[in-house]
C-alpha cells in the first residue's frame, strides 16, 4: 500500500517506476474497477506551464480510441500530486518478454512492430501526437495477445516546442532520437520511428543500443556513433529486417522514413521476406552500421575475420599442404553439412537440385561483360569454408522460397542476378538456375493473365448475345502460342458457339415430333392452331383444323417465346447457353445460373463466374444505396468486423460469437439501440433481423464474460 491518498481510488501496488513517474495498480472505488494510475515527478508539478501543457496533451490523448493504445481516462491533481488515470493492462511488457526469452523470434518482433505502427499512425493522423518515449517497457502485451502502446498520456503534440537542454528531454537514452538529444525544437512522428527502430533492434538481437555506455554517453552516441549490424550479433536475422532497422535509425530525420505509412509499406515487404523498396541510406547515415558486402569466399558472419585463409595471404606452399591434409576431411564434412541442410530445408524449386560447386583457392577469373565467373575446381582448405558455403546455399534457397511464396518473381530474379554476399562464383550456377525457373514461372503467369483477359472478353460477348463475334475472337486464339496450354478449352468453346448458329434448323426439327398432330404455335402476328403435315424447304407445312387451307410457317414467323419453348426440349449445351443468356439479360439471374451450369465444363464455369460477379456488384450497388445498410456497416466496424464489401452472410458469420472487450461491447450495444430507433421500420431491418440479433447477443456475451480488469468508460 502507498502513503499517497487519492480521493476515489485505492492504490493497490506499484507496478512500474521510471523517470517520468511511478505507475500504480489501483481500484476506482465508485465503479469497483481496476485501473492504472501514473503519478508525475515533482519537477513537472512545480512548473505551472509544464503542468498546463501536460494536462492539455493528456486530454488530447484521452480522446484517442484505438485497440492498440492504452486508454487515458483522466488527468487530475490532489495535494500537489498530478496524476493520470489509465487503462490497466493485465499482461506484461515487451521488455519483460525480452528478459525472459533473451531474443524474440523475428516473426513475433515484426508483429509487435506492426501493431505499434498501427497505433502510433492513428495517434499521429488523429491528434498529431508524438510519444517521445517508445521503448520495450512501454509496449504492453495483454492477456489475449493484443499489443498496446502505453504512456501516450505523457506524449507531445506536433505543436509542442521542446527547445530544452538534452538532460531535460523526456526519453530513454537507449531509444532517444538524435533530434531529441540535440533539442531541435518541434518534433514529429519520425522521432517515434527512430525509437521503434531501436526497439526492433533489441527484440531481434537481445541487445539494447549502446547498452555498455552511461546514460549521458548513450545519448551522445545516438548523435555521433553506430551500433553493429544485427547479423553481427545474431547471424540468422534476415537481411530485409536489418535493412528496415537501418532505415528507421537514420540520424537525420529529413532522410529517415517520412511517416508511419512508409514504415508500414516496408514492413509488409519484410513480412514477405522482401527487401524494403527504394535506395539504401547513405553509408554511415544510420545509427546501425551496415555490414559491408562479403567478398567471394569470405565468411558471411564475420567478413573481416583474420582467421579466413583467403584474407591472410598465406604462402601457396602452405595452402597446398593444408589442402592435402584436409582434402578428405573437407569432402566428408562438406557433404555431411549439405546432407544436413537438405534434411532441414525444402528445396525452393522442385525441378532444381542444388549442387554446391567446390570452391577454388587458386586465383579466380573476374567477371567480363557480365558473363558468369569462371573458376577452377580445387577443394577448400578447411571444413569451416565448406560449412560457410553450405550456409550460403541454404540462405539462397530460403530467400528463393520467400520470393516464390510471395509470387514476387521479378524481385527474386533481381536478387539472384545481383547477389553480392558470400561465395558469389560458387553459388552462381544455383542462382542462375533458380532465376531461370522464376523467369519461366513469370512467363507462365503472364500467359495466364492474358488468358484471363481473353476469357473475360469472350464471356462478355457471349452474355450480350454476340455469339458470332465471340467465335471470331476464339478461333484465331487457338493458333496463338501463348494460349497453347488452353487450346483444347478454346476448341470446346468454339464448337458450342458454332452449334448456336445451327439452332435455327434444330427449332424446325422439333416440329417433326408434331407431324400428324393438331398444335397451337405462337407466331409473331398471333397464335395459329392447325395440323402439322410435314417439314419441307425450311418451313413447317400445316393445314387449318377444317383441312380447307394450307399454312406454311417459316422460322422467322415464330415468336421468341415459341422458339425458347421448343429449344428447351433439346437438352444440348448450345440450347442451355441460349436459354441462360436470355435469362441473364432478362434479369432472371438464378434461372440463368441453372442453365449455364449445363453448358459444359469449360464455358459453364467461365460464364457463371462473370454472372456471379455481376450479381455481387448489383447487390453491392443496392446495399450501398440503402441508408439503413450504410448505417449498419458503420456500426459493425465499431465491433471490429470488416464492413466492406457489403456481404450480409459474411456479416452474420463474423458476428456470431464475436468477442469484444467490455468497452467496445457497451459502445456497440448502444449503437444498435440508436440504429433501431432510426431504422427499425426499414426493409433492411426486416430482412436481417437474425444478423442484428446475433450482434446483440455477441455484445451481451462479451459483457457477461468480461474480467474485472475490463477498461472503463
Amino acid at each position: 500500500m502507498s502513503d499517497i491518498r487519492l480521493t476515489g481510488f485505492e492504490l493497490i501496488e506499484k507496478i512500474g517506476e521510471g523517470g517520468m513517474g511511478h505507475v500504480w495498480k489501483a481500484r476506482r472505488l465508485s465503479l469497483d474497477r481496476i485501473v492504472a494510475i501514473k503519478l508525475l515527478p515533482s519537477r513537472y508539478s512545480r512548473d505551472p506551464e509544464c503542468v498546463r501543457q501536460i494536462v492539455q496533451e493528456a486530454r488530447t490523448a484521452a480522446r484517442l480510441k484505438h485497440p492498440g493504445i492504452v486508454q487515458v481516462y483522466d488527468a487530475s491533481e490532489e495535494s500537489g500530486n498530478y496524476y493520470f488515470v489509465m487503462e490497466f493492462v493485465d499482461g506484461y511488457n515487451v521488455g519483460q518478454w525480452i528478459k525472459r526469452k533473451n531474443i524474440l523470434p523475428v516473426y513475433d518482433a515484426l508483429v509487435v512492430v506492426e501493431s505499434v505502427v498501427a497505433a502510433l499512425d492513428y495517434a499521429w493522423r488523429t491528434a498529431g501526437l508524438i510519444h517521445c518515449d517508445i521503448k520495450p517497457e512501454n509496449i504492453m502485451v495483454d492477456q489475449d495477445g493484443t499489443i498496446k502502446v502505453a504512456d501516450l498520456g505523457l506524449s507531445l503534440t506536433q505543436d509542442s516546442d521542446l527547445s530544452t537542454p538534452s538532460d531535460e528531454v523526456a526519453g530513454t537514452p537507449g531509444y532517444i532520437s538524435p533530434e531529441q538529444v540535440q533539442g531541435l525544437g518541434k518534433l514529429d512522428c519520425r522521432t517515434d520511428i527512430y525509437a521503434l527502430g531501436c526497439c526492433l533492434y533489441q527484440m531481434v538481437t537481445g541487445r539494447r543500443p549502446f547498452l555498455e555506455l552511461s546514460d549521458h554517453e548513450a545519448m551522445e552516441a545516438q548523435v555521433t556513433s553506430q551500433i553493429p549490424d544485427p547479423r553481427d550479433v545474431v547471424a540468422a536475422i534476415p537481411a530485409p529486417v536489418c535493412c528496415l532497422i537501418e532505415r528507421m535509425l537514420v540520424k537525420d530525420p529529413d532522410k529517415r522514413l517520412k511517416d508511419w505509412q512508409a514504415v508500414l509499406s516496408d514492413l509488409r515487404r519484410v513480412h514477405k521476406g522482401l527487401m524494403p523498396a527504394g535506395a539504401h541510406p547513405d553509408e554511415g547515415a544510420s545509427t546501425m552500421r551496415r555490414r559491408p558486402a562479403s567478398k567471394a569466399g569470405g565468411n558471411d558472419s564475420n567478413p573481416d575475420s583474420s582467421e579466413n585463409p583467403a584474407r591472410t595471404g598465406l604462402p601457396w606452399k602452405t595452402l597446398v599442404l593444408l589442402l592435402l591434409a584436409g582434402l578428405v576431411a573437407a569432402g566428408f564434412f562438406f557433404f555431411r553439412k549439405c546432407e544436413k541442410g537438405r534434411e532441414n530445408s525444402t528445396p525452393v524449386v522442385p525441378a532444381i537440385s542444388v549442387h554446391p560447386t567446390i570452391p577454388d583457392r587458386k586465383e579466380e577469373k573476374s567477371h567480363e561483360d557480365g558473363a558468369l565467373p569462371v573458376h577452377q575446381t580445387v577443394a577448400p582448405a578447411a571444413s569451416e569454408d565448406t560449412e560457410s558455403l553450405a550456409m550460403a546455399l541454404n540462405k539462397i534457397k530460403r530467400v528463393a522460397d520467400d520470393y516464390e511464396s510471395a509470387a514476387d518473381f521479378n524481385e527474386g530474379i533481381r536478387w539472384m542476378e545481383n547477389y553480392s554476399e558470400a561465395w558469389i562464383p560458387e553459388t552462381a550456377s544455383n542462382r542462375m538456375a533458380i532465376a531461370a525457373e522464376f523467369k519461366r514461372k513469370l512467363s507462365e503467369r503472364q500467359d495466364e493473365c492474358e488468358w484471363s483477359a481473353l476469357t473475360k472478353e469472350i464471356a462478355a460477348l457471349v452474355l450480350s448475345g454476340k455469339y458470332t463475334a465471340a467465335r471470331l475472337r476464339v478461333d484465331p486464339a487457338v493458333k496463338e502460342a501463348k494460349y497453347q496450354r488452353h487450346s483444347a478449352e478454346l476448341v470446346d468453346i468454339s464448337r458450342i458457339l458454332a452449334g448456336v448458329g445451327a439452332l435455327s434448323e434444330k427449332v424446325l426439327e422439333t416440329f417433326s415430333m408434331d407431324v400428324g398432330k393438331v398444335v397451337t404455335v405462337g407466331l409473331s402476328r398471333g397464335k395459329f392452331t392447325g395440323k402439322v403435315i410435314e417439314i419441307r424447304d425450311r418451313k413447317v407445312v400445316c393445314k387449318t383444323p377444317d383441312g380447307m387451307a394450307q399454312v406454311d410457317i417459316h422460322l422467322e414467323d415464330l415468336a421468341v417465346a415459341e422458339r425458347m419453348t421448343r429449344l428447351s426440349r433439346l437438352e444440348i449445351p448450345e440450347v442451355f447457353l441460349v436459354l441462360g443468356v436470355t435469362a441473364y439479360n432478362d434479369k432472371r439471374q438464378d434461372e440463368a445460373l441453372k442453365f449455364l451450369e449445363k453448358t459444359g465444363p469449360v464455358l459453364g464455369p467461365l460464364l457463371i463466374g462473370v454472372v456471379r460477379e455481376a450479381v455481387a456488384k448489383q447487390i453491392q450497388d443496392e446495399l450501398s444505396a440503402d441508408p439503413a445498410c450504410m448505417a449498419f456497416a458503420k456500426l459493425i466496424e465499431q465491433a471490429g468486423i470488416h464492413a466492406k464489401p457489403f456481404d450480409i452472410s459474411r456479416w452474420r458469420k463474423d458476428s456470431d460469437g464475436k468477442r469484444m472487450n467490455s468497452e467496445t461491447a457497451k459502445r456497440v450495444d448502444r449503437a444498435i439501440d440508436a440504429f433501431l430507433m432510426l431504422h427499425g421500420q426499414s426493409s433492411f431491418v426486416g430482412n436481417n433481423s437474425e444478423l442484428i440479433l446475433s450482434l446483440q447477443k455477441a455484445c451481451g456475451i462479451s459483457l457477461e464474460s468480461a474480467p474485472a480488469t475490463t477498461p472503463e468508460e
